[in-house]
Formats: C-alpha cells, structure tokens, sequence
C-alpha cells in the first residue's frame, strides 16, 4: 500500500476542511479523522494539526522589495541583517535542559536525526522549556550550495539515522537564527543562544535603509555572510516587541524580508 506523502496529505485535509465549513462536505468525518490520524503520525508538527504539544510553525519569508515592505510597516525601525542559509529551517525544543522535540516547517518530527548533529547539543544549561529556530545545512567539502541545502533535505527523509552516517557522510551543521517568544531584542536573544553553546548566525544593526541597501549589495557581490551557503539576505525588525504588534500573515511573518538576487 502507497502511502500519501506529507505534503499531500495536508493538501488534502486543508481541501476537506474547507468544504466542510462551506457546507460541502467532501469526505466522512470517520476519513477525514483518518486522514488526521495520518498526518498526525508523519508530521506532528504540521499546521493544519494546531501545533501539538506547544510546538509553533517555521513561516516563510516575504520577498517583496525593500521599499514596499518598510512601506508596508509604516515606520522605519532599528533591524537586523542576517545571512539567508540555503538549508531546511527546523525547530528544536529543550524541556529542563533536556533536547524533546524538533520538526521541520512541513511538521514533520526530525528528532532522532538531530540528535545525531554535532553542531546541535542534547543538553543545555537551561530549565523551563525554550525553543530555538534555525537552519540545518550539509558541509561536505566540495559542495555547491545547491548540494548543501539538498544534503540537508536528503537527511531529514531518512527514517532511521545513525551518528555514523550522520557525523562521518552526512556532515551537517547548524545555525540558530531564532529564539521563539522571547522577548528584549534579537541581539540579545542570539546572545543568550550562544551562551548555550548554540551557534548563531551573523547579526548585523542597521538604522536606515539606505544601510540594508548596502549590505544586500555586498552580498550580491560575495563580499558578505561568505562564511554560509546562502540564497540571499534576511533583514528582521531588532526589537521583539514591535515584532509582536507587527504580527504574521498565514504565511510568513510581517516583521521580516528576504531579499535574494
């Protein structure tokens, strides 16, 4: 028997619900709970399932030019410049010190993979439960960025993982860009990851846009983030709670932008 992949599945269950509420229902309650019940196995992160267990969704980035999004938020705010990974965002919770759960941004659980990543801890000097976002990226000499986000890719679908395989062919790394509801700026929120023994990507304080300008074309020219395999340049407001009044969309947050070639 084939089994519907995740994204199919969430296609499906987000089709059905919608009938559903229109008052067109498409499927009985019993296949719709099955198909649920399916996700639910594969990918208990996923948003069509609320966040189980506290866990949060890892939104995309709007890529829109700069200018219509500082129009966008009507003000021009303090922000921060960080390089654009080309690898998978994950999400990692640790729960008293202890790693718990990670998923990626389609939900699914990549727990036994990540704690097999050298560059990702098991334990941390932190109780309570904190939960970091960031990107997981292959390393292996000679790759072009395109192979690095695909190593990443390729590993996350791998259902078994052993630290062998892992720490010696795979040869991941990870970068932390976010700490999830936290609050002060995101300076000091990447400074208290570090303080973990997390790495943490580039943070660059910017005031005007005319600076993110200069940044972006830097990078354009390989002169900036080198140090990464990146698709492009994130820009994020510094300040966690104008983030917070800012809000999201469905899709990906209105505090933040990429910008790409």
């Amino acid at each position: 028997m084939v089994r519907p992949s995740i994204e199919a599945l969430r296609t499906e269950i987000r089709r059905a619900d919608a009938a559903y509420r229109a008052g067109t229902p498409l499927i009985s309650d019993e296949q719709f709970d099955e198909l649920v019940a399916q996700l639910r196995a594969a990918a208990p992160y996923a948003p069509e399932l609320a966040y189980p267990g506290g866990g949060t969704a890892l939104l995309s980035l709007d890529n829109c030019s700069m200018a219509e999004w500082y129009h966008s938020i009507s003000l021009v705010p303090a922000v921060v410049v960080q390089p654009k990974i080309d690898g998978i965002a994950i999400a990692i919770r640790y729960t008293a010190g202890l790693i718990t759960d990670a998923w990626t941004r389609s939900g699914k659980c990549i727990l036994p993979l990540v704690k097999e990543v050298g560059a990702i801890p098991n334990v941390i000097n932190e109780g309570g439960t904190i939960e970091i976002h960031g990107e997981l990226f292959g390393t292996d000499p000679g790759r072009s960025q395109t192979d690095a986000a695909q190593a990443a890719r390729t590993n996350t679908r791998q259902r078994k993982p052993t630290a062998d395989d892992t720490r010696k062919e795979r040869k991941l790394d990870f970068y932390a860009y976010r700490l999830h509801n936290a609050t002060g700026t995101e300076s000091q929120s990447l400074e208290r990851i570090s303080r973990l023994g997390i790495k943490v990507v580039d943070s660059l304080l910017c005031t005007k846009p005319v600076e993110v300008a200069s940044l972006h074309s830097k990078w354009l020219d390989a002169q900036l983030f080198t140090h990464w395999p990146t698709d492009g340049i994130v820009v994020k407001v510094h300040d966690h709670k104008l983030q917070q009044q800012l809000g999201s969309n469905t899709v990906a947050p209105r505090w933040a932008l990429a910008l790409k070639r």
